[in-house]
């Protein structure tokens, strides 16, 4: 009676592990359990059974679930972490890659600005430069401008060339003062004689003529009117005969109806006579 117990109540032990198998276990987990429960069956021989066999396999439940939840917040947590580092590197990257990025851009803009200060630079000294060129420019304009009036004027009133120099014969008399004045306007003085071919050309020219040569500053001592001494000399007999304190003939004059070689005279300045004005060809 006693196997006959032992066996039917094995039996109903694993009749009852199959009942509490569950189809989502895998096999290890079956063998596992039916091991534990001919373990108790074994233990529980000699007392009164059942119920302590069944609240012993029903209480190994709850820590297994336990552990199966714990295992996966854990491989959770891992993988949170992993994303979370990768996502930090990837940031870190990008954060590398900009401030890589932001150098260059801000060498490359200087370097930029560099040169387009130096150009500034170049452009305001050639700015300068042309601005001094046209600056000299206008005065070269005015110049020749200049020029072009008198030789235009030169042209009107016919002037006449001999060697290097412009003559103008007046068409009407005037004192000697006022003679000069005329000259002076048209930018000539009054005739310097310097030699004998000079001399000759203005002969050409028949009439009575004042010439720049006077000695009011020192009477007896004669001078052109740019102050050098007189070297060249064609006075006919008896003059110079004004050199005495008292004597008002200060000024020069030619005639021309004379001997070419002895025709010059001294004369008071306020007398009217035609004149001789002379300047440069290239004044």
């Amino acid at each position: 009676m006693t196997e006959e117990k032992n066996m039917t109540m094995s039996e109903c032990i694993i009749d009852n592990t199959k009942c509490i198998k569950r189809p989502e276990r895998d096999c290890g987990d079956y063998y596992e359990r039916t091991t534990v429960i001919f373990v108790s069956v074994e233990t529980l021989k000699g007392h009164d059974s059942g119920t302590k066999t069944e609240d012993t396999t029903l209480k190994s439940r709850p820590g297994e679930s336990n552990y199966g939840s714990e295992g996966s917040m854990g491989r959770r947590s891992r993988v949170a972490a992993a994303c979370l580092g990768l996502l930090c590197l990837l940031l870190l990257a990008g954060i590398m890659a900009l401030f890589v990025y932001y150098n260059g851009v801000t060498v490359s803009l200087e370097e930029r600005l560099l040169v387009y200060r130096t150009s500034n630079n170049n452009l305001s000294e050639q700015r300068d430069e042309l601005q001094i060129q046209n600056k000299n420019l206008d005065k070269e304009k005015a110049e020749l401008k200049r020029r072009y009036n008198m030789l235009n004027q030169t042209c009107l009133e016919a002037w006449k060339k001999f060697g290097s120099s412009l003559y103008y014969i007046s068409e009407r008399t005037e004192s000697w003062d006022e003679s000069r004045q005329n000259c002076l306007k048209r930018e000539a003085d009054l005739v310097i004689i310097n030699n004998r071919a000079e001399q000759e050309f203005i002969c050409t020219f028949k009439k009575f003529f004042w010439i720049g040569l006077t000695d009011r500053e020192t009477k007896g001592t004669w001078k052109w009117v740019d102050g050098t001494p007189m070297t060249t000399r064609f006075w006919s007999p008896g003059e110079p005969n004004g050199a005495s304190i008292d004597s008002t003939e200060d000024c020069a004059e030619v005639n021309t109806f004379n001997n070419q070689e002895k025709n010059w005279n001294d004369l008071r300045c306020s007398e009217q006579r035609h004149w001789i004005c002379e300047k440069l060809a290239d004044q």
